[in-house]
């Protein structure tokens, strides 16, 4: 939800933008219709697959310029795009449930789970939820679980030098053990839907697909799949179809275990055919300037949405004109928080690169280390 480059990278994809849109409205829409199985939970499969598709795109061109990664840098960068949206947003929600503007009647206790990034398991062992409707950052949890722990394992991919065949095969049996944990857990231990839904440990592979999609099939750092690209619009179109048939399928043992696995195999295609340099009618779509820009905004909107529901579905009877007067709040508090806080971050780390950049190497910095990138 947070991994979007800065739009000076020269990997910066458009329609990945109006994707990450796309995903928001998945769980806007979901969220508005509390009563209606819809696929919410979709969207935040989206989140996941595209965050494992930027940052190791963004990994892989690192190693291959310079050859190797800054995990320094790497997280620090993260620690500038993730937190300040995050920790504003808790701190202001809270403090406005403590003064009885918004509704709330859960624990404050639970907001140490929401600094820590921990929220995901504090709901999987009972220990409460997060007031005022901040559930949702159970997502940004397992989120910052692989910005942990994911670029160690690349940093090692680069260290032995492993080529990209072997990288996606560590990936891919990885994922495959996700799918068998999660099969175990419901099958052996009954876990409940939303204990498998929430853990990292049950999740981790619809971030790791993308990671599998940027290292094996990536057009934007040159990878040729012929064959691929050649039918890219029609293996996109049956991955869109698997995924809908996903969906069809109503059944809670393939919902909780092998439903994710096949989600991720339809988002693969799908996001080869918006990343290609080549123009087409859906990227185009994907590529229109509003979309767009809500994609830009759509981390803080994932943050702030479910508390504005929380709030105003408790006085009032939920209705479309209730959830428009949302989604315009939602919009209001992101685009204020992408001026205030985001441009004026993304701005001084352009500062430190550009000084960067034009530090001598000497005898201070043969060490290894590399100073902070964009």
């Amino acid at each position: 939800m947070g991994a979007r480059p800065a739009a000076s990278s020269s990997l910066y994809v458009p329609s990945l933008d109006g994707m990450r849109a796309i995903a928001f409205f998945f769980v806007f829409v979901a969220h508005a219709q509390p009563f209606k199985a819809l696929p919410g939970g979709f969207g935040v499969t989206v989140f996941f697959f595209l965050s494992g598709y930027l940052i190791t795109s963004l990994l892989r061109d690192e190693a291959r310029k310079t050859g190797t990664i800054s995990l320094k840098g790497f997280y620090l960068r993260r620690v500038l795009r993730i937190f300040p949206p995050c920790y504003l947003t808790v701190i202001l929600v809270s403090t406005l449930a403590t003064a009885g503007i918004l509704y709330n009647r859960e624990s404050y206790a639970s907001l140490v789970s929401a600094f820590l990034y921990f929220s995901n398991y504090w709901n999987i062992l009972d220990w409460g939820n997060l007031p005022a409707g901040l559930g949702v950052l159970w997502s940004l949890a397992v989120e910052e679980h692989y910005y942990l722990l994911f670029p160690l394992l690349y940093w090692w991919f680069i260290r032995r030098q492993m080529d990209r065949r072997h990288q996606a095969t560590v990936l891919i049996f990885l994922c495959l053990g996700a799918l068998a944990w999660r099969c175990y857990r419901v099958l052996i231990w009954h876990s409940l839907w939303e204990d498998i839904y929430e853990g990292t440990d049950t999740r981790f592979d619809s971030i790791l697909a993308g990671c599998v999609l940027a290292i094996v099939a990536n057009s934007r750092l040159g990878d040729r799949v012929p064959w691929v690209t050649r039918h890219a619009a029609t293996l996109a179109c049956s991955g869109a179809m698997l995924i809908g048939a996903c969906f069809v399928y109503r059944n809670a043992i393939f919902r909780d275990t092998v439903r994710y696995t096949l989600l991720e195999i339809g988002l693969m295609p799908i996001f080869f055919f918006v990343t290609l340099p080549r123009a087409s009618f859906i990227t185009r779509c994907l590529e229109w300037q509003g979309l767009r820009h809500l994609g830009q905004l759509s981390y803080s909107m994932y943050l702030i949405h479910h508390t504005l529901f929380h709030h105003f579905y408790h006085y009032y009877r939920p209705s479309v004109l209730l959830a428009a007067g949302i989604l315009l709040l939602t919009i209001a508090y992101a685009q204020a928080m992408r001026i205030c806080v985001e441009l004026p971050i993304q701005s001084m780390r352009s500062r430190w690169s550009r000084r960067a950049a034009v530090v001598p190497i000497g005898p201070a910095n043969k060490s290894g280390e590399e100073v902070l990138a964009s």
